[in-house]
């Protein structure tokens, strides 16, 4: 990618047109990219789910001694179907909010790097530190990406919250749930909170996702950048991903749990209201060990994080190389 006579890395390497496999109708040819990353996304988001649920589980309940311990409880009480429970909401959702943050991060980085470079700063550092040149204008890129795809996927990660979290929030209530759908939950969340009531903890959810993308991208380039320079080497490629996925969550994990907490109670509230029981008084020891706290779930996020970003990346960059 030139740009004012410098060169910077792009997200993804050069197609191989040797050995290319032409799928894409001409028509199509200028959505390839989003159409390659939203493919991507829905074989990582399904990959890690499971984990996902044991993540968001952990953060909003207490009763659950270890991962081994949740993991036992859920196969037990729910079978395999618990840990996918809420799986076609992020599928949708989050594999369009992928390719959308994919095509808003490259559109946004030659204006980025374009702008930083007019300043005297950066116009001064030479061309050959692409890793010092590139860094700030992929975390403000992503900063943009992160923000704007939170606006679209707020709703849709509420709704998967909710039916991860809905069966354990219905014993605690009192409530005899049935098997509730996706649709159904939807409608839930309206009837009782409104519309607004889809955006519960978006102002945590747009911190969280603004940063975290912005971390993610530019901690991704600069990796790849690092180990294999500007021809990406597959394993350059799945490491960078990997730890990638790692940094950002762990930086941004405590903003998560915040979110969660938040949309956990929502979801009793809810629940409530819905079977006419009363919530009582729900009493936090918000004062013990709150490192800890803020930090629980930390270790199933972070592998679930580093497969996910890995799969993802690996996948994009292999589709983004040999699909025209």
């Amino acid at each position: 990618m030139q740009r004012n006579g410098g060169t910077i890395p792009a997200i993804t390497g050069d197609i191989d047109h040797k050995n290319a496999i032409h799928i894409f109708p001409k028509d199509l040819l200028y959505l390839r990219s989003s159409i390659i990353a939203y493919g991507s996304s829905l074989v990582s988001t399904f990959v890690g789910f499971p984990l996902d649920t044991i993540k968001v589980r952990m953060q909003t309940h207490k009763e659950f001694t270890s991962y081994y311990d949740c993991i036992k409880k859920t196969f037990a009480k729910e079978g395999i179907k618990g840990f996918f429970r809420g799986v076609w909401a992020p599928l949708i959702s989050t594999s369009f909010s992928k390719s959308l943050s994919v095509s808003i991060y490259s559109y946004t980085k030659p204006y980025i790097y374009n702008g930083l470079f007019n300043n005297s700063f950066y116009r001064d550092i030479k061309e050959d530190h692409p890793f010092i040149r590139n860094l700030p204008v992929c975390f403000l890129s992503g900063l943009i990406a992160g923000g704007c795809v939170s606006i679209f996927a707020c709703p849709f990660e509420f709704i998967k919250v909710y039916a991860q979290l809905e069966k354990l929030v219905g014993n605690k209530v009192g409530a005899k749930l049935n098997n509730t759908s996706t649709i159904q939950i939807m409608r839930n969340i309206i009837k009782y909170k409104g519309l607004l009531g889809l955006y519960s903890g978006f102002k945590l959810h747009l911190l969280r996702d603004s940063v975290s993308t912005g971390i993610y991208y530019s901690f991704y380039e600069s990796v790849k950048l690092l180990l294999s320079g500007t021809q990406s080497s597959p394993f350059a490629i799945l490491i960078a991903g990997g730890l990638s996925g790692v940094l950002s969550w762990i930086i941004i994990f405590p903003v998560d749990t915040a979110k969660s907490l938040i949309q956990n109670e929502v979801v009793k509230s809810i629940l409530s209201k819905q079977h006419g029981i009363s919530m009582g008084e729900i009493i936090e020891d918000k004062k013990k060990e709150p490192m800890k706290i803020s930090y629980r779930g930390l270790g199933i996020s972070v592998t679930r994080s580093f497969i996910t970003s890995m799969v993802f990346f690996g996948t994009f960059e292999l589709g983004m190389k040999y699909l025209a």
